[in-house]
């Protein structure tokens, strides 16, 4: 063992470099793991250690259409301490600015949060503890409108004194006023201003501390009551539920992204080590020759890779460590509590476990053909040990790296096949690949005869032996796929969120409109130059029955599978003639008009939404409108483009059906610029205070500000891929080094000259970039498709000035990549290169 380990070490230390190049292989991978992994952790610990301030009370009762009698009666029932807070949009009227915007207001009584606290600066304003007409107001207004403490306010018909602006409440991020700004207020007040009536659209809740039992207990032996009730009930361990979902969904994929590029580490690893061992067959042999049994040769070089890949794991794992520290900077104002850092042993251990596992193995497929090196290999260079036979251990160690890949996969997805499935689409992405390079060679070889002497001795290059053409095509088309099919994925994504650029959409929203205000808000809007693009009435109504069967029976059926949250929702449906802007018809009729004034009405429904129902054409359903029952026949389906800034419904009646309803109207239309819509809103909010007149350009800025963030988190991420890539692209091509080099001395002896061996070269290059990235991004395309429709639920998108990018780029850093690892082969005599690579 002495002599292995010695024989290793004065081996390696006189190559340092290339052995770096192997180690650098993994590093990125393992930093990405390790950082995702201990980011993850400290999410976990906050949660856990604020979860009560999640939620800043024990229990939460919310209803959409306020407490009536019977639920107030339920809530007195609960007892212990009980705060109220009613939330609702609406405009604000800022006099010293002149302006207006719209916040969200929430009407504080009691003492809530009881846990965490309601911070103010100054300090100690909670508008819950006060009588008075305060207001405590998001810090971005302040700031925006040139606001001081003691500037007024005014919402609906009370003028408010600005008393403190608002640093954080427990529960919220401080993204949570983004889109509309938040603006506190005594619940005591509410009544004053008017803006609450029939049809408005507010949140109604009750919070609950010091409860003679557990909140859970609670919520199970209140759960058949408050469902009938149409009341919805939070405890703290849902709200961490809600909180850590999405939060576990970013760190699953930005915990891919990191996998990815320690999958290209591994591949990375082959090649380099494979290009390493190419001048040690030697070595090997004389060690033969000098009696040293062929295991411990082959041992003195298995230390070396484990040696490899152990520094590359420790130095991955340090490395993550100080990018662990940049995520939490970069997503903090997304999160509803307090992230502190801290290093997670676990998740170090488990990158350098995976790290070290990954590296080992891959590393090991280029070392077993060296317990097969010969001795007579030392006196003859071209001595070949007869015809290659399958080597059993090279095809157990092909099935141990796809268990371990398989194995990977499944414990970083939520449901194990899903891992399952991504580990056999990476198999067969290879396997795709090596067939078409093989298919690729065959093809040069006995059909491709071009004329010109350059391009013919560049596709002849990659046919002849030991060019590691295959091995070439497929670490560079791998690489290709996993790295593009990231980026399509999340182009496809934000391309859902890219509406500001459409210049015939709507940028302007009113809501809350009441019947007898349309005509007047029509007026206002014609004297402004702005026309109404779109307009709805709305009418709210609730599901009572599903096919005959009652909510109590579909509730109470073991096999039911509509999610509760649309049995108990409060629908808002509308009624209209034809089809909006934004729907199309995907089956059955739609009739525009009703007047047979009997029942069953015919209806249209949103594709999904029927699918969610359990619900076909000529299905019955029941609704109970304000108090009035209504049975009404699924006579349509329609696709809805929800991403449309239109009046969208999962039901839409027909005509002559509705108009009698107590309802409100929804409309939407566009602003020539900024000013207007200033104007616009003041002259609004002081003609009629209960309407809302959203600008939907702030509301597309602050999606942008969040998305840009999240999208910076990913892409931070990307990088330690994109570096892996280009470290895989310079071992692969170092792998066929010696060969070309070889070649390249007998033309220059032949006498060509170094232009002509610099054109060969980058021609052969292109051609392996070319085809690589091509069936790379081919498959990229195809795999982020089916991941965008399937998966991500967004629609078929691809960004057609990235996939030409991609390939000339692919293609373009291979030659650049082939080219600078052979500088030198064409400008030097072939004697001195072949001294210098001896």
């Amino acid at each position: 063992m002495s002599f292995i380990l010695k024989t290793a070490w004065r081996d390696a230390r006189h190559q340092p470099n290339r052995l770096l190049l192997c180690a650098l292989s993994i590093v990125f991978g393992v930093a990405a793991m390790v950082a995702v992994d201990s980011f993850a952790a400290n999410l976990t610990k906050a949660m856990d250690a604020q979860a009560k301030t999640l939620l800043g009370a024990d229990l939460e009762i919310t209803s959409r259409a306020g407490f009536d009698e019977r639920a107030e009666l339920m809530i007195d029932g609960i007892g212990g301490t009980q705060a109220r807070e009613t939330r609702f949009a609406s405009m604000a009227y800022f006099p010293k600015a002149e302006q207006t915007r719209l916040v969200q207001v929430r009407a504080l009584g009691g003492g809530f949060p009881f846990y965490g606290e309601f911070e103010t600066e100054p300090a100690g304003m909670n508008p819950a503890l006060s009588e008075a007409p305060v207001i405590v107001l998001d810090p971005l207004l302040l700031v925006q409108y040139g606001l001081d403490v003691g500037d007024t306010v005014t919402l609906g018909a009370v003028d408010f004194t600005i008393t403190a602006s608002l640093q954080r409440v427990p529960g919220e991020a401080a993204f949570a006023g983004l889109f509309a700004p938040r603006a506190y207020i005594p619940l005591s007040q509410l009544e004053a201003t008017g803006l609450i009536g029939t049809g408005s659209i507010a949140f109604h809740r009750v919070y609950f501390s010091e409860l003679s039992r557990p909140a859970e207990e609670i919520a199970e032996a209140y759960a058949d009551r408050f469902a009938s009730a149409r009341l919805s009930v939070d405890t703290v361990q849902e709200q961490r539920e809600k909180v850590g979902q999405p939060l576990e969904n970013l760190t699953r994929f930005l915990s891919l992204v990191g996998f990815v590029a320690l999958l290209l580490g591994g591949v990375g690893i082959a090649g380099a080590v494979h290009a390493y061992l190419q001048k040690k067959r030697d070595t090997v042999a004389i060690l033969r020759c000098l009696g040293s049994d062929a295991r411990i040769a082959f041992s003195v070089f298995l230390v070396q890779v484990a040696g490899i890949a152990l520094v590359g794991a420790v130095a991955g794992a340090a490395l993550g460590v100080l990018c662990q520290s940049v995520l939490p900077q970069l997503l903090a104002p997304l999160l509803p509590f307090e992230l502190d850092f801290f290093v997670h042993p676990p998740s170090i251990v488990t990158g350098l476990g995976y790290g070290f596992m990954t590296a080992f193995i891959f590393g090991l497929f280029p070392l077993l053909p060296l317990r097969r090196v010969s001795p007579l290999q030392a006196i003859r260079a071209d001595f070949e040990s007869g015809r290659k036979r399958r080597d059993p251990l090279a095809v157990g160690l092909a099935g141990l790296a796809a268990a371990a890949l398989a194995g990977f996969c499944m414990s970083r997805t939520e449901v194990w096949w899903h891992g399952l499935v991504f580990a056999a689409g990476l198999g067969l992405v290879t396997l795709v690949l090596w067939l078409i390079a093989v298919l690729m060679k065959c093809v040069l070889k006995r059909f491709f005869k071009p004329s010109n002497f350059l391009l013919r001795q560049a596709a002849g290059n990659l046919h002849r032996p030991n060019n590691r053409t295959v091995f070439l095509s497929v670490s560079l088309g791998v690489g290709t796929f996993l790295i593009f099919t990231l980026i399509l994925i999340q182009a496809g994504l934000l391309q859902q969120t890219d509406i500001a650029a459409r210049s015939n959409d709507p940028n302007i929203l009113f809501f809350d409109v009441q019947q007898d205000q349309y005509a007047g808000l029509e007026t206002i809007l014609n004297d402004k130059g702005i026309v109404i693009m779109e307009a709805a009435p709305i009418v709210t109504m609730r599901l009572s029955a599903v096919k005959g069967r009652t909510l109590t029976e579909i509730k109470s059926d073991p096999e039911n599978t509509i999610d509760e949250w649309i049995l108990n929702r409060e629908w808002r449906s509308s009624y209209r003639g034809a089809l909006g802007s934004a729907e199309r018809l995907a089956a059955g009729e739609y009739v525009a008009r009703w007047d047979a004034f009997e029942e069953p009405v015919p209806i249209s429904l949103e594709a999904d939404m029927a699918k969610d129902l359990g619900v076909e054409l000529g299905d019955s359903l029941i609704f109970d409108i304000q108090g009035i029952p209504m049975e009404v026949t699924v006579s349509s389906l329609r696709k809805v483009d929800w991403t449309e800034l239109r009046p969208n419904f999962f039901a839409t009646f027909p005509l002559g059906v509705l108009e009698a309803a107590p309802q409100w109207w929804i409309a939407v239309g566009r602003s020539p610029d900024v000013a207007t819509t200033a104007a616009l809103q003041t002259e609004l909010f002081q003609a009629y205070p209960n309407i809302s007149a959203v600008d939907l350009n702030v509301v597309i800025d602050a999606l942008q500000s969040i998305f840009g963030r999240i999208n910076f988190a990913i892409r931070f991420m990307g990088l330690f891929t994109a570096i892996t890539g280009v470290i895989i692209l310079a071992n692969a091509v170092t792998t066929s080094r010696n060969q070309r080099v070889r070649e390249s001395v007998l033309l220059r002896t032949i006498g060509a000259s170094g232009r002509q061996i610099r054109a060969i070269l980058a021609l052969e290059y292109a051609l392996i970039g070319c085809v690589s990235a091509v069936i790379g991004v081919g498959l990229a395309v195809a795999a982020s498709t089916a991941l965008g429709v399937w998966v991500f639920k967004v629609d078929f998108y691809i960004p057609v000035a990235q996939v030409v990018g991609a390939v000339v780029f692919v293609s373009g850093l291979a030659v650049a990549t082939g080219m600078l690892s052979s500088r030198g082969i064409a400008s030097h005599p072939p004697l001195a290169i072949l001294r210098r690579e001896s």
